[in-house]
């Protein structure tokens, strides 16, 4: 989320051009040459930027938006967390404009997340050395016998991860703890320790070398271990 935040801070701040300042007018100019997901959260950002300071007509300085992002990234994350123990509607409603343009910044963050070919993935090339410089958690080693604690969600992508093999064959876990090197998968979750950027990583044996595949926490398939390099897919 924080480095979503600061390539959105970047057009913010080109958007004004060599004078430093933002206008809206120059806003507006720019969001249609930015990728969709960026465009949105550049147009949330610069409102509660925007808001935050309000005078009538003036300009977003650099100085400006520096500054809010390292308020966004110490206090607003965590504070507008939109889970089940989060705000809920009625007290969103209840809060001033700049506290709502917060919550809508905290909700176009996590949507944005960090693009896969700009974190982590962009920096390691294997996947040992990807596991040797990131945080690993929540590691499992399954066989088959695990079969019943798997997640209907899980199960899915550790099919979809033999696939990344020669194993296409594989439809059903069985099929897959049957095919890889004994009979065994590895799951766990990798974390970048400079932006926390998380991926979910699983892995396996196919002939002495590794194979699998790399999700993002919304389980969309981002990559591909082959013979243990890294590609994306």
């Amino acid at each position: 989320m924080n480095r979503a935040l600061e390539q959105a801070a970047k057009s913010i701040i080109a958007a004004g051009g060599n004078d430093g300042r933002t206008s809206r007018a120059d806003l507006k100019a720019k969001l249609p040459t930015l990728p969709a997901t960026e465009s949105k959260l550049v147009d949330i950002f610069f409102k509660f930027i925007d808001h935050r300071d309000f005078k009538t007509g003036a300009q977003v300085t650099a100085k400006d938006v520096n500054r809010a992002v390292e308020y966004a990234k110490e206090h607003m994350v965590a504070k507008y967390d939109l889970n089940n123990n989060g705000l809920s509607k009625d007290e969103i409603a209840k809060m001033s404009l700049t506290g709502k343009r917060a919550v809508d910044l905290a909700k176009a963050l996590k949507e944005a997340g960090i693009d896969p070919k700009q974190g982590m993935l962009a920096t390691w090339n294997s996947f040992y050395e990807l596991t040797q410089n990131v945080s690993q958690s929540n590691r499992v080693d399954y066989t088959a016998a695990d079969t019943a604690k798997i997640s209907p969600e899980l199960a899915k992508m550790m099919i979809t991860a033999t696939h990344q093999s020669s194993y296409t064959h594989v439809k059903t876990l069985a099929d897959a703890f049957e095919a890889v090197d004994q009979g065994e998968i590895v799951v766990r979750t990798l974390t970048d320790k400079r932006t926390g950027e998380k991926l979910l990583a699983i892995d396996y044996g196919a002939g002495d070398n590794t194979y699998g595949a790399l999700f993002n926490m919304s389980n969309k398939l981002v990559a591909q271990i082959h013979d243990g390099d890294i590609s994306f897919v």
